[in-house]
């Protein structure tokens, strides 16, 4: 398969698009058309949160793959559980699944399903929503959590851009098969201080779905923020796999 010219980033939960930082800039920097949406009920995205689905999730990424060539499909957080069901949909326009410190389910899970197999984490700073079937995230408790190796400004940017959760897209178990999904090469990038999916979870995934290559990063849970140069050149080398 030829070298992917997009690279897709999907954010993760309580996040939009912004939550990306400065990786956006720095791939196209290196050449490639970088796509960044807001997912369903994220951002600047007009739907009603507390009607929002993963189907929802992955119906609106298999549209923008289908709308051009083959993409690096990049995941961060709950951002892999829509990546795959997006994979699933439209397995031909994915080149490679790159899940960044990332949620990297099994046929049938889903993303409860994987954080009770860690010890509490995020859940402390977890409120009830603006909305009914949704959450949202008390910033004081979660940065330490989230971002600890970023900057004071990126903090104050992360707290700025966090928004109401839709508690579906959580609850909702994929579906998944060895035809779509199954067949496509994937990639991991294991944070090894992340305080929110710990490294002994995102080596449990990946020693149940295994991925190649599993590539390191020294980072909490947003590189993307604490090192937005290193993890947008590591992004560009699994483009050129």
């Amino acid at each position: 398969m030829p070298e992917p010219q997009r690279i897709l980033l999907v954010h993760g939960a309580w996040s939009r698009a912004s939550t990306w930082g400065e990786v956006p800039e720095r791939l196209a920097a290196l050449g490639y058309e970088v796509i960044v949406p807001d997912l369903p009920g994220h951002g600047e995205d007009a739907a009603d949160p507390s009607t929002v689905t993963l189907a929802d999730y992955a119906e609106r990424l298999a549209e923008i793959l289908r709308a051009g060539p083959p993409a690096l499909l990049v995941g961060h957080s709950m951002g892999g559980m829509a990546i795959s069901a997006a994979a699933e949909l439209a397995p031909d326009h994915v080149a490679r699944l790159v899940y960044l410190c990332a949620f990297l389910p099994q046929d049938g899970e889903s993303l409860l399903d994987l954080m009770k197999r860690q010890p509490e984490t995020i859940r402390p700073a977890v409120r009830p929503g603006p909305l009914p079937g949704t959450t949202a995230l008390d910033a004081a408790a979660a940065l330490p959590l989230l971002a600890q190796d970023a900057s004071p400004a990126a903090q104050a940017a992360l707290a700025a851009a966090m928004g109401p959760q839709p508690n579906r897209p959580q609850t909702d178990r994929i579906h998944l098969t060895p035809g779509n999904f199954g067949r496509l090469p994937r990639a991991y990038v294991l944070c090894e201080a992340d305080r929110t999916i710990t490294p002994a979870l995102q080596r449990d995934m990946i020693a149940a779905s295994p991925c190649d290559p599993v590539l390191p990063l020294p980072t909490g849970h947003f590189p993307q923020l604490s090192a937005p140069d290193r993890l947008a050149r590591l992004l560009a080398d699994l483009a050129i796999l």
